[in-house]
């Protein structure tokens, strides 16, 4: 009996006092079920929008597919236009259905009577399913990082690489169909290549590769920064000599007028050029547009075909003189030994990236 009451007192002395501040009532548990349930929702569906469910792996999939159907139906679309293919018997072999269907080139197709200008069912299904994917992702952010919870911290998502994808490549078709409806074809088809912008969702979501480029630039961020300065002074130096070699040969120049013979056209010590004796207007006689030119008759013009050069290009190489010909030649020397320069950065780059997350790997 002194044992079970001394447990008993063990109880209660265990057991914290009423006061003033206790509640009378318990809350109700719902409120923390719903809350947890709330949760697990919002976790499955990141899980399912990250592919990790195989739910989610199917659905990543079909993405991939609605991805690579916008951009084919993109480029072959611009096969069945006739202002651009006018000797192409393919441009009109289809018709208003054809069009609303598929490629959406034309807003007197068979949707007109939708108003929203020039579409297709496609490209209405596929931006459908994106926007939708894309305000899910936005409900979920904070489960990607805490640095996205809250409402006004979400705003921060907006402006993440792969939000800013997203959202490129889908405005345009609501800026195109509701804002700019009635816009001509050129305008139109240029909001449309923002479609192509969806291949970075695939390339940036599914490809472990493209997140490891950060990472290789910023730690071999001071190697490439030396690299990038010893490109340019090569590229100055040689845009230099480029100008001092060609600045006065007749054959870079170039005119508006037709059937001008440059050799008998004259070059002051800057390069600057007259063909009035060859039957071109005197220059500045055009409203101060220049007529004649030499395309080296600056180191800024000279140095976008030094570029050319550097990469491999050469456009020029039948109208160089012969100190051309040789700085062409020291040019594909330096090109092989400072643009391949890079190359190897990156390649050592990514090796270390792979290494290191083998041993997290390993580790863990």
């Amino acid at each position: 009996m002194t044992i079970t009451m001394l447990h008993q007192q063990d109880d209660d002395a265990s057991s914290p006092l009423p006061s003033e501040s206790t509640p009378l009532v318990s809350p109700k548990p719902s409120t923390t079920t719903t809350s947890t349930k709330n949760d697990d929702k919002r976790l499955s569906l990141f899980l399912f929008l990250e592919a990790q469910t195989p739910n989610g792996l199917h659905y990543e999939s079909f993405t991939i597919l609605l991805i690579l159907l916008s951009v084919l139906t993109f480029i072959l679309g611009s096969l069945f236009l006739p202002q651009y293919n006018s000797n192409s018997n393919i441009a009109y072999k289809c018709g208003s259905t054809c069009d609303a269907i598929f490629f959406g080139n034309y807003p007197d197709n068979s949707l007109q009577s939708l108003g929203i200008g020039a579409t297709s069912l496609i490209e209405i299904f596929i931006v459908g399913v994106f926007t939708i994917d894309y305000l899910l992702r936005f409900y979920t952010a904070d489960l990607i990082h805490v640095k996205y919870a809250g409402i006004t911290r979400r705003i921060k998502f907006l402006f993440s690489l792969f939000s800013l994808v997203d959202l490129a490549s889908t405005i345009p078709f609501y800026v195109d169909s509701f804002l700019l409806p009635n816009t001509d074809l050129a305008a139109s088809n240029f909001l449309r290549m923002f479609r192509l912008l969806r291949m970075l969702k695939m390339e940036g979501r599914y490809d472990l590769a493209l997140g490891m480029i950060d990472d290789v630039i910023y730690e071999q961020r001071g190697v490439l920064g030396t690299a990038l300065f010893v490109g340019m002074t090569v590229w100055g130096v040689l845009s230099s000599f480029f100008y001092l070699a060609e600045r006065k040969n007749s054959d870079m120049i170039y005119c508006l007028c037709e059937d001008v013979d440059t050799s008998v056209c004259s070059m002051d010590e800057f390069g600057f050029v007259d063909c009035t004796e060859a039957g071109c207007p005197p220059p500045g006689s055009s409203g101060g547009q220049e007529v004649c030119w030499n395309v080296y008759q600056s180191i800024v013009l000279s140095s976008f075909w030094t570029l050319m050069e550097l990469f491999g290009e050469f456009p020029l190489v039948d109208q160089h003189s012969m100190w051309g010909k040789v700085l062409g030649t020291i040019t594909a020397v330096f090109a092989c030994a400072v643009f391949a320069l890079p190359v190897g950065i990156f390649a050592s780059g990514f090796e270390a990236q792979i290494a290191a997350r083998r041993r997290k790997d390993g580790e863990s």
